[in-house]
């Protein structure tokens, strides 16, 4: 190779591309230590390339987590390979991060420069500053009281399908794993609810729609993709680029989900009826204004997005709600005495209102909520444009945030005694004299989830349906405490939870 008139062999080619990695290296650890020196952060001494991610990784659970906060406070740094990180327990400096500075913050942390092909690229996840602003607040009225109302016939008519594999199950004396048939109830109602499409997971698992919405979830839990561009972020937008290639789910599903979008958005523009009330069909509905008006593109983005929240999400909180029940026998009779008061045997269908009337059910759903978040953690990205301080703590730009949901759960300060099921802590005076912000399963601020109340209505609607027609029982297999993974963006059991049903 000649550059320059000069001839170099392909050793002497290789020995500088070496040292050349080799002080770009030496060079991100350098600016690693004199981030954390300049803006004071409290945290483990990065290494170089990986950061301080093998202190994480050496002890994930909550206890090894108590004794970070315990050394450093519940505000500490460290970087995940390049990728500087603040860690977030303290509630009055996360009101400021996600209400009062939100300008500063409003934004979900993403490598830069990073590749995302669609629909992912233009979901709310991904979406920022002024477009997020906009699609937010066209589908904030989507899940308006009004609305949801209208998707309960949906939600109930699942249920049915679920209350019978439910006493399939309990005839034949089996034990069962929660999440699979809950995680096929999940998968019909969103079908439904986001896309209007009528789908049966418990008799066609290999349905086109159901094995593509599994296969969203099937990835890897460490991505090592997303761990080396962290590691060399400067590769990210060159690689993803190249290969086409989504960090977070199958391109072929993916695929799937523009195409089935599209073949319906086609149908229902010759299609008159009216009487549809589906995320897409909704958001079909606002093409008459101008103001509110969705691309094609942006369509497809959002039913994408509102299916891997809403799938995942609330099979998750209705698998610990049923352990939760099969464990605590005194819960479950309350429960069921509730129900039963105010919900006649030969009631058809449990409305928005019937829902509405049962405060028990609403205090055992947030307590399950609050012992077992869905989603262990939550992020939000400084500014691009400047560092900012809040009560003498600085947040550099261009720093991922992280907020710990089950830790500010667990936190004793916020609820005594944090292992034990206590629904009463929900109950109105117990709920008001609390800090909003030491609950936060759906997140706080303006970029909380915009499905908080149509996953709130489907999981209770479920729970009555369930407890009207069946019983919860721990069996000698049933793990008691139950060993819970929080290293993960999903809250999940160790081992998968076992438990038996009983007809009531």
């Amino acid at each position: 190779m000649e550059v320059f008139g000069l001839t170099f062999t392909l050793w002497e080619q290789l020995r500088t591309i070496l040292v050349l990695f080799l002080l770009s290296v030496v060079y991100d650890w350098v600016q690693n230590i004199r981030w954390k020196w300049k803006y004071n952060v409290k945290g483990y001494f990065p290494l170089p390339i990986i950061g301080t991610l093998p202190f994480a990784l050496s002890n994930p659970t909550p206890d090894g987590e108590r004794r970070r906060i315990e050394r450093f406070g519940k505000i500490y740094g460290g970087s995940l390979g390049m990728v500087n990180l603040i860690n977030v327990c303290d509630l009055d400096i996360l009101k400021k991060i996600l209400v009062k500075d939100h300008v500063e913050f409003q934004n979900r942390f993403t490598l830069t420069g990073v590749y995302e092909p669609p629909p992912s690229d233009a979901t709310l996840l991904a979406l920022k500053d002024a477009e997020w602003k906009r699609v937010r607040s066209i589908l904030t009225p989507s899940f308006s009281a009004a609305k949801l109302k209208m998707m309960t016939s949906n939600i109930n008519q699942v249920s049915e399908i679920l209350i019978q594999d439910l006493l399939d199950n309990a005839r034949s004396r089996s034990t069962i794993d929660p999440k699979n048939i809950f995680g096929c109830f999940t998968m019909d109602v969103i079908a439904r609810t986001a896309f209007g499409i009528e789908t049966n997971s418990y008799k066609n698992p290999d349905d086109p729609f159901i094995a593509h919405g599994k296969r969203v979830f099937s990835g890897p839990v460490f991505n090592p993709v997303i761990i080396l561009m962290m590691i060399f972020p400067r590769l990210g937008p060159y690689l993803t680029r190249l290969l086409k290639y989504s960090i977070f789910f199958p391109t072929n599903s993916l695929e799937f989900f523009i195409d089935v979008s599209k073949q319906i958005i086609e149908q229902r523009k010759t299609d008159v009826t009216t009487d549809r009330v589906d995320l897409l069909q909704l958001m079909l509905n606002s093409e008459h204004d101008v103001h509110k008006r969705l691309t094609v593109h942006e369509i497809v983005s959002q039913s994408f997005i509102v299916f891997v929240a809403g799938y995942e999400t609330t099979a998750t909180l209705l698998t610990y709600a049923s352990y939760v029940l099969a464990t605590n026998p005194d819960v479950q009779n309350t429960l069921q005495e509730e129900i039963d008061e105010h919900i006649p045997g030969d009631c058809k269908e449990i409305t928005y209102e019937k829902v509405m009337e049962l405060p028990y059910l609403d205090q055992f759903v947030h307590e399950t909520l609050r012992m077992y978040p869905p989603v262990t953690a939550m992020n939000r990205a400084t500014s691009e444009h400047r560092d900012v301080q809040i009560d003498g703590y600085w947040f550099p730009r261009n720093t991922a945030i992280s907020f710990n949901i089950y830790m500010i759960h667990h936190d004793e300060n916020n609820y005594p005694e944090p292992e034990k099921f206590i629904p009463e802590r929900f109950a109105p005076d117990a709920k008001w004299s609390r800090d909003p912000f030491a609950f936060m399963p759906f997140g706080q601020g303006p970029r909380n989830c915009i499905g908080m109340r149509l996953a709130l209505l489907e999981a209770k609607i479920a729970l009555v349906n369930c407890v009207r027609k069946v019983k919860f029982v721990a069996t000698e297999e049933t793990e008691v405490p139950l060993k819970l993974v929080t290293s993960e963006a999903f809250l999940r059991p160790e081992k998968p939870i076992k438990i038996s049903v009983d007809a009531r």
